[in-house]
């Protein structure tokens, strides 16, 4: 069977091979394992091509594995197969779920001062790429994990349990908990999930809530980011 995840050496450099026939969470998930075991040979960072053979990726895909990849210290040069023309003349149009954010003047001290690791991964298979931390685990209700830089959960994160990174925050499984990006104002901060069930999400200093009696439960990966001062929720 071939590897869903593999390099390849051309006269642009790396290439990121993807066997984009697997799901899109596992898919990331591999892509995770592979990079830190490939981290000798890659070095901290490499500019690579992404190649998912004859499956165009989605502006979303796009748009989360350049996040997971610039989390772990590689860039992407561009990807294979490109976009056609007239997709490319589009504006992003992916179907929106927009909550009019408030913002919150308030950031607390305990953001400002973020530990480096957090005490409850002591017993966590995790480790540290770049300024990402990468957790291989589900995290618990009553569980908070807060972390300066980018935060990649590879598991799911139940409903009482929080997340708060000053960087992106990327979860590989279902968020059902708090979760909160770029939380020393950093606006270009996003959120991701392969399955986005959070009733409460913040980037920066916006703050969405999902209204009252909305079912939150939409398995689809999702994107939420910053648009002309709205936390905008955008399904892949």
């Amino acid at each position: 069977m071939v590897d869903a995840v593999s390099f390849k050496g051309n006269k642009d450099g790396v290439v990121l091979l993807l066997d984009c026939t697997v799901e899109f969470e596992e898919l990331c998930q591999i892509i995770v394992q592979k990079l830190w075991q490939s981290r000798s040979f890659l070095g901290e960072h490499t500019t690579l091509v992404v190649n998912s053979g004859e499956i165009c990726l989605e502006d979303g895909q796009r748009l989360a594995l350049k996040v997971l990849l610039q989390s772990l210290g590689h860039d992407v040069k561009y990807f294979i197969p490109e976009r056609s023309s007239m997709e490319q003349q589009k504006e992003i149009g992916l179907p929106t779920t927009g909550y009019p954010s408030q913002t919150d003047e308030e950031v607390s001290q305990e953001t400002r001062d973020i530990s480096p690791i957090p005490d409850i991964l002591a017993d966590a298979e995790h480790y540290i790429a770049e300024d990402t931390l990468v957790v291989r685990k589900n995290v618990r209700s009553g569980q908070k994990i807060v972390y300066d830089g980018t935060l990649i959960i590879l598991g799911d994160v139940n409903a009482g349990a929080e997340l708060v990174a000053s960087g992106h925050i990327l979860v590989l499984g279902t968020l059902r908990g708090v979760a909160h990006a770029g939380c020393k104002g950093n606006k270009e901060a996003i959120v991701y999930a392969t399955n986005l069930c959070s009733l409460q999400l913040r980037i920066a200093d916006f703050i969405a809530r999902a209204p009252d009696g909305e079912n939150t439960q939409r398995h689809v990966p999702e994107i939420a980011r910053i648009i002309d001062n709205y936390l905008v929720i955008e399904e892949i």
